[in-house]
């Protein structure tokens, strides 16, 4: 195996809620295992680590957090631990390290999130290794989805109305239209809020992987703004499309509490947490413009 270099000074400061958006990729899509929703499992010999993330086909940058199991969930310690991260494609062997980055978030609370920029294939077995300084390991191997072609996207602003058509080979998971948008008062403008509107139940399937999505959004819009159907402005509109493969979670029928269990969700062997192959687009479809000032 490769071993993984330490950079030194590279570290980067995060609040919580970007954190949660970064090791996400989606993103999108934003998907981070459950563990800090239970207590800290016990040090024991059978489990390791705690991995967590998601494999973005489309992605230019791969991210999973890596945690050892028998500290705390999020340590606040700084110094590396000496652990070691490897990709391996297991059609081919090929092996790839994964470079560290270690991020502070919310006073003097430290995570180690692992990274790789290397082309990730659609349709392919991944396996996601972490191995300790004293030679424990945990691994998860990851099955990837197809390749999504990009949606083809109708948009009028007028009725804020979508139309979305594509091809998607494997299971959706997100199919959103997400808004930065302001309420606009008597005396100008509310802050800012983004809105993000699911599609999922709106779609219609005209074969077997071919999707359709119909929608009107400025009442949905104006409702969540409190206001009136024209009494708002849109600083950004993008449409979201996700797909993902069989590792994706089923919660179909799981109550609230055995979705956090570790042993419900968790598909690492040696340890415990999630990590999914998915396939992100993202379309924008109104360029970013500065909110109005209150």
């Amino acid at each position: 195996m490769l071993a993984i270099r330490i950079r030194d000074g590279n570290i980067k400061e995060l609040n919580m809620p970007n954190f949660l958006y970064y090791i996400s990729a989606i993103g999108i899509l934003i998907f981070v295992g459950c563990e800090s929703s239970f207590d800290p499992i016990q040090e024991n010999d059978e489990l390791t680590f705690s991995i967590n993330g998601v494999i973005d086909i489309h992605a230019d940058t791969q991210w999973v957090r890596v945690m050892p199991i028998g500290q705390s969930l999020i340590p606040t310690d700084p110094e590396q631990n000496g652990t070691r991260v490897d990709l391996t494609r297991q059609s081919t062997g090929e092996v790839v390290a994964l470079e560290n980055s270690l991020f502070k978030f919310g006073g003097d609370i430290y995570v180690w999130n692992y990274w790789l920029s290397e082309d990730i294939r659609g349709d392919e077995l991944y396996e996601v290794v972490a191995e300790s300084s004293d030679g424990g390991q945990s691994r998860v191997v990851v099955a990837t989805p197809s390749p999504l072609p990009e949606p083809n996207v109708e948009y009028s602003e007028n009725f804020e109305s979508i139309g979305v058509t594509g091809i998607a080979l494997d299971s959706i998971i997100v199919a959103e239209t997400r808004y930065l948008a302001q309420a606009l008062t008597s005396v100008g403008c509310a802050p800012e809020r983004e809105i993000i509107i699911s599609h999922l139940d709106e779609m219609n399937f005209t074969q077997e992987d071919e999707y359709t999505i119909n929608s009107e959004n400025r009442e949905d819009l104006a409702r969540e703004l409190g206001v009136t159907a024209f009494s708002f402005r849109v600083n950004r509109r993008e449409f979201v499309l996700v797909t993902a493969g069989p590792d994706w979670p089923e919660d179909v029928g799981l109550t609230d509490i055995e979705k956090s269990l570790p042993e419900v969700r968790s598909n690492v062997e040696g340890g415990t947490g999630l990590v999914a192959g998915i396939a992100r687009r993202k379309v924008e479809i109104s360029e970013r413009t500065p909110p109005c000032e209150g």
